[in-house]
């Protein structure tokens, strides 16, 4: 072969034409080789998140049931009573309000607050029953007594009533939940206290800055030129009427007040505050509960002791179960109270309420709330003028008729109102919602002072309701 041939050719210009390689053609035999799908790249991607994603899952699980843990093991007490448990369906929880204050131990140990919610898990609703503190009761060595004296008691004389061992904050516990059995008469309805919470002033406080404070529909103006204070002194508290963001220290204090009322309305103002942490808390979901964990246990150790076992995983699935359908604004809301008990005596500053006002509290306290019909409740309506426009109560009754309510002869109010409010003096909450809903009004519990009628439901007309 010359020298020629074998010389290497000459280097190729590059240009701007496409080179086309010929595929070739499949070999007789042999499968052709297949190329990979994006499905099969796609689908370790879609495993692996899968997998992260339940890994977090678990992990956050985890992280809150051991929050839950820590919180429990801060504030779980022993039951020291015989027979504690309730027989009937549902639970029983009394939520008792003690002023015991900070630095005197041995001063002011009474329960204050006496409310018993009973729950229902599976069918996912709550009652509230407020207990005035002024009530009578019989207590062992006293005799007839304020109930708000029986947490006192068991606190002084807790070795003595409950067995060696047993902490003045378990005698009070036990000895106030047997007198509200007793009171009730719980057991007769194949029911009890089922558990026991105890909450002072200051743990109450802490809770709702905590949470982030809470929101609180005030109703109308509330002033007190004799609220105690700390160091047993009185100072001046007011609170205008409206919608208005509350701190712990405030809705205390808003929740505790009563010289500008009686008992039976500082008992409703409770139960507003109670589902305001119950709003807030939903509000904030699974994870801001999270966060907000270390700084609720901190304010729970020490200021709220209960004998409900919620770190239990059956007791736990349970509460988030309830809570996960829980609406606040229809969780029921009972008053032992004149509008349930006229025939209800006052003796001194003690009230003495009548078995058939007990029996029928405790009827509202353990049946499911219904959704009645406006038309099913039969509310009868009277309209007062809380205003200085003469003819306005008027006026609103005839436009109230015109829309279905049944409305009796309308009238002037003891005061002047700032606010339209609602009273439900006899349990009507879908006539009074549906009178909230026309009026833009709030509706309250209860009956106004010193008013004689035979209507359901009272509405006072404040200067919002002059056009």
């Amino acid at each position: 072969m010359s020298d020629e041939r074998r010389r290497d050719p000459a280097p190729r210009a590059y240009t701007d034409e496409t080179i086309v390689v010929p595929r070739r053609p499949p070999q007789p035999g042999v499968a052709p080789r297949r190329r990979a799908t994006p499905r099969r790249r796609i689908w370790p991607i879609v495993r692996n998140t899968l997998l992260g994603l339940l890994t977090g899952a678990v992990l956050l699980a985890g992280l809150a049931y051991w929050q839950v843990s820590t919180i429990a093991a801060a504030i779980t007490t022993r039951d020291v009573r015989p027979a504690a448990f309730g027989l009937g369906a549902g639970s029983n929880i009394l939520i008792i309000g003690t002023d015991e204050r900070v630095g005197f131990p041995a001063e002011g140990v009474r329960g204050d607050t006496l409310v018993v919610a009973h729950y229902d898990t599976l069918g996912r609703w709550v009652n509230l029953l407020s207990i005035p503190r002024d009530t009578q009761v019989g207590l062992p060595d006293i005799g007839e007594t304020k109930i708000n004296v029986a947490y006192g008691q068991g606190y002084g004389r807790a070795e003595e009533l409950y067995g060696a061992g047993t902490s003045p904050q378990q005698g009070g516990m036990a000895l106030a939940a047997q007198t509200v059995e007793g009171l009730l008469k719980l057991r007769d309805r194949g029911q009890g206290v089922d558990h026991i919470a105890v909450i002072n002033f200051d743990g109450f406080a802490r809770i709702i800055d905590a949470l982030g404070g809470v929101t609180i529909d005030v109703p109308r103006y509330i002033l007190d030129t004799e609220y105690p204070t700390e160091d047993f002194g009185i100072t001046t508290v007011e609170f205008q009427p409206g919608l208005q963001r509350m701190n712990g220290e405030t809705a205390l204090i808003y929740a505790r007040t009563r010289h500008d009322s009686s008992d039976f309305e500082r008992g409703a103002r409770q139960q507003q505050v109670m589902r305001a942490i119950v709003e807030q808390a939903r509000s904030q979901g699974p994870l801001g509960l999270l966060i907000a964990a270390p700084q609720l246990r901190e304010g729970l150790e020490g200021a709220v002791a209960t004998t409900l076992p919620f770190a239990r995983p059956d007791q736990l699935l349970g509460l988030l179960w309830l809570a996960g359908g829980l609406n606040p604004n229809e969780i029921g809301q009972v008053r032992l109270g004149p509008e349930i008990d006229p025939l209800f005596q006052e003796i001194g500053s003690n009230l003495i309420w009548s078995e058939a006002g007990i029996g029928a509290a405790v009827d509202g306290l353990l049946a499911r709330p219904t959704p009645a019909s406006v038309a099913d409740e039969q509310a009868r309506v009277q309209v007062l003028n809380g205003t200085d426009t003469a003819g306005l109560a008027n006026k609103i009754s005839f436009e109230l008729e015109d829309q279905g309510f049944t409305v009796l002869t309308p009238g002037n109010a003891l005061a002047n109102a700032e606010r339209t409010l609602i009273y439900d003096r006899t349990g009507k909450p879908q006539t009074a919602r549906a009178l909230a809903s026309a009026l833009g009004a709030a509706v309250q519990q209860g009956s106004p002072e010193g008013l004689d009628t035979e209507a359901d439901i009272v509405v006072i007309l404040g200067a919002d309701a002059v056009e």
